[in-house]
């Protein structure tokens, strides 16, 4: 068990947010808040839990450019599959 699966919790607001970082690989705060219609306040404190997660990183400041790293509902997933399996 990682890091990630303990102390990350997938509620649906970080599931859309998730989303969003999975099918475009890098969002601003600005593009998450509008593509999933949370509050920026809503939406920075799931990108500080994913970003102390390891799970994305900061890479421009300038423009609140996030990466998503690893997707913590693969391992999940896979963790899920070896338990019912």
């Amino acid at each position: 068990m990682t890091i990630h699966s303990m102390v990350l919790r997938i509620d649906p607001t970080m599931e859309e947010v998730l989303t969003v970082l999975a099918a475009h690989g890098y969002a601003t705060t600005g593009m998450l808040v509008d593509e999933t219609g949370y509050s920026r306040p809503t939406v920075t404190k799931r990108l500080d839990r994913l970003a102390a997660a390891e799970c994305i990183e900061y890479v421009h400041e300038p423009t609140a450019l996030w990466r998503l790293v690893e997707d913590p509902r693969v391992e999940q997933e896979e963790e899920e599959g070896e338990t019912n399996g």
